[in-house]
This record gives C-alpha cells, sequence and structure tokens, in this order.
C-alpha cells in the first residue's frame, strides 16, 4: 500500500511539474505577437496610408526592411495564438463570457491577419522585381483581392481583433484579474493601433506595445496559478 501510495504521489507530482513547464511556456509566448507586430510597423517602409503607387515601390526598393517584416509577421503567426489564449484564460476568471467572446474573437482576428498579412506585399514586390510596372502589380494585387478567401480575411480582420481585445480589456478591469494599468493597456492598445495607422506607424507601434505589456501581464497571472 505504502509502495503504491508513493508511486501514486511521484505520477502526480510528474503530471503537476509537467503543467506548470507548459504554462510557463505559453505565458512566455503571450506578449511575442504583439511585440512582433510592434517590430513590423516599424520595420516596413511605407504608411498604411500610402496609395499603391506609393508603397509598392517602396516595398521593392527596400527588400532589407521588406523581408524583416516577413519574418516579424511569421513570428506574429506562430505566437499571437498564444497571447490571445493565456489573456482570455485570465479574462475569464473575472468575467467568464466576457473572456470567453473576447479569447475567441481576438484568437480568430489574429489568426486573419497572419492569413492575410504578406501576402500583398510580398506579391507586389516580386512584380516589380520581376521587370514589371507598378500599374502591372496593382492588378495582380487587385487579382488577389478576387478570391473570397482573401477578401474575406482581409476584411475581418480588423474588426475581428477590435472587438475581442476590447472585451479582453473590459473583462480584465471588471475581474481585477490584472493590475489596473494592464487592463488599461489592454483597452486602449488597439485604437492607438488604428490611429497609427491613420497618423504614423510609431504610433502604431506604440499601440501593440502596449498590448505587449498588457499581455505580459496576463501572462504573469497565468503562470502564478492553476485554474
Amino acid at each position: 500500500m505504502t509502495s503504491t501510495t508513493a508511486s501514486v504521489q511521484t505520477t502526480a507530482a510528474t503530471a503537476g511539474a509537467g503543467v506548470g513547464f507548459g504554462r510557463r511556456a505559453l505565458a512566455v509566448l503571450a506578449p511575442v505577437g504583439p511585440l512582433a507586430m510592434a517590430g513590423w510597423a516599424l520595420a516596413v517602409p511605407y504608411a498604411l496610408t500610402d496609395d499603391p503607387a506609393e508603397w509598392i515601390p517602396k516595398v521593392a526598393d527596400d527588400m532589407g526592411r521588406t523581408e524583416l517584416s516577413f519574418w516579424l509577421l511569421l513570428v506574429f503567426a506562430v505566437t499571437a495564438g498564444a497571447g490571445a489564449i493565456v489573456t482570455g484564460m485570465v479574462a475569464r476568471r473575472g468575467s467568464l463570457r466576457l473572456g470567453t467572446i473576447g479569447m475567441a474573437l481576438a484568437f480568430a482576428g489574429f489568426s486573419a491577419l497572419s492569413f492575410s498579412g504578406a501576402g500583398y506585399d510580398g506579391a507586389a514586390a516580386a512584380t516589380i522585381n520581376a521587370g514589371l510596372d507598378v500599374p502591372t502589380a496593382e492588378n495582380v494585387l487587385r487579382e488577389i483581392d478576387g478570391y473570397q478567401a482573401t477578401a474575406v480575411g482581409g476584411a475581418l480582420f480588423i474588426p475581428l481583433m477590435f472587438i475581442g481585445v476590447l472585451l479582453l480589456g473590459i473583462a480584465l478591469w471588471r475581474g481585477r484579474t490584472v493590475p489596473r494599468w494592464a487592463a488599461a493597456a489592454v483597452l486602449v492598445a488597439f485604437p492607438v493601433i488604428l490611429a497609427g495607422g491613420f497618423v504614423a506607424m510609431v504610433v502604431n507601434a506604440l499601440g501593440w506595445l502596449l498590448l505587449a505589456v498588457g499581455f505580459a501581464a496576463a501572462a504573469a497571472a497565468y503562470a502564478g496559478r492553476v485554474d
């Protein structure tokens, strides 16, 4: 009986250690996606308000920054889901419904952004570098927009992310599961991101950094408690 009890305790301790390691690993990844997007906003050689005739040559002329932006989008694609899950799990502690809906919408929005992210820049740069002109590159991009999946993904990622992150911020604020400053960072992050698209890319980067700060606080709360 004693040996059986000891064996059960050892198994439970091993399982608990594995779960704890998994939670910590997921928590470490949580702020990486927004940090990667902050880097992307500073790396891209154009402004989001540029017309195609302006930004297409910029992408092709500065392939160093363009290539860096592609790598940062890849980092976002493979880590952003962790941020949505971790922050959502912490938000659910204070507001189950808002936290769950916010987590689902943010996860879907991040996934849609990952799907849409590098395609346009890559197509534009490849067209110009192949020796074709800007009007041809614009026609290529219009053809890409003609695919329904591409059009839907491009249209949905902003509202999904905006609503999802907003609900996560509200749930964190109401539940007090993270410090108020962290919940406030999540709440204001996406409006700043959107404003940056019209004002300056450095402002866009600031919004993503605010989201990273909020996600990091949620990650600390997530890693320190077993649900």
